[in-house]
C-alpha cells in the first residue's frame, strides 16, 4: 500500500521490479510450447501468472527478511538506540547498514 505523494523507497522499487520480472517469467512458462496440451493461452494467463507469483512471494521473502533482521542486529540502522556499530566499532550507520537502507 502506498501513500499518495510518497516516493517509493529503493527497496520497494527493487521488489516491484522483481515482481514484474517474475510475472513475465511465469507468463512465459505457462505459455511454453513444451507443456504440450497443458500449455495455457489467452488473456487470463498473465492474471494467473501474477496470482502464482503473489502467492509464492511470502515464502520467498521470509528467509530473506529473517536474514536481514539478523544483519541489522549485528549492524544497527540509523535512528536506533545504538551509537556505535557493535560489529564494526564505527559510528552508526556502518557501511553494511548503510548499504541495506539505501
Amino acid at each position: 500500500m502506498s501513500v499518495e505523494g510518497a516516493r517509493p523507497t529503493p527497496l520497494a522499487q527493487d521488489m516491484d521490479h522483481a515482481h514484474r520480472l517474475a510475472v513475465a517469467a511465469a507468463t512465459a512458462g505457462l505459455q511454453d510450447a513444451g507443456l504440450g496440451p497443458a500449455r495455457l493461452t489467452g488473456e487470463g494467463v498473465r492474471l494467473l501468472a501474477d496470482a502464482a507469483v503473489s502467492s509464492a512471494t511470502p515464502f520467498l521473502r521470509a528467509p530473506l527478511l529473517a536474514r536481514l533482521s539478523r544483519v541489522f542486529l549485528l549492524h544497527p540502522p540509523p535512528g536506533g538506540v545504538a551509537e556505535t556499530c557493535p560489529t564494526c566499532a564505527v559510528p552508526v550507520p556502518c557501511a553494511t547498514a548503510q548499504a541495506l537502507v539505501t
